[in-house]
């Protein structure tokens, strides 16, 4: 028998993913061609998932991370401070709202572990990397996606 019971007003989900591939520059570098490919198919991803907000930090690599599916919903990328974990998690937790939080490789992980989820420390070579938490009632159900490497040619 299958469970008919609608879905609660109290039910959300917060996607926590780290800045694509960046390009080798010296201070607040932008991202690069394989980075502008992984910021679009995060966008193609992202895009049906009931997206309400996009967060990022006040990066080039982290804007241009999340402006293509902000640009798609026609929503605005909201910056947060990179340093006050606890209250933007705070923030993200009482809203309740459907939102993309990007940061970095050593942000994300402690972002999801506050917000209930369970994540592994990212290292610099790590991108592609979606954390979904999906809020039931009193449960918090993390689901790690990944985007792979798309490939490209010169």
């Amino acid at each position: 028998m299958m469970n008919s019971e609608p879905v609660k007003a109290n039910e959300f989900t917060l996607y926590f993913a780290r800045h694509a591939e960046k390009e080798a520059a010296a201070s607040n570098p932008g991202l690069n061609v394989q980075g502008q490919l992984r910021a679009q198919q995060l966008a193609d991803i992202l895009e049906q998932a009931g997206i309400q907000a996009v967060l990022s930090t006040d990066f080039n690599r982290t804007r241009e991370t999340a402006a293509p599916l902000a640009a798609r919903l026609r929503l605005d990328t909201e910056t947060y401070p990179a340093k006050d974990n606890e209250g933007l998690v705070r923030r993200l937790l009482e809203d309740k709202k459907t939102v993309l939080v990007v940061g970095h490789s050593n942000t994300i992980p402690e972002l999801v572990r506050l917000a209930g989820g369970q994540a592994p420390d990212l290292t610099e070579r790590d991108y592609g990397d979606i954390f979904q938490l999906t809020y039931v009632g009193d449960r918090v159900i993390t689901t790690r996606l990944r985007i792979p490497a798309y490939e490209t040619t010169n």
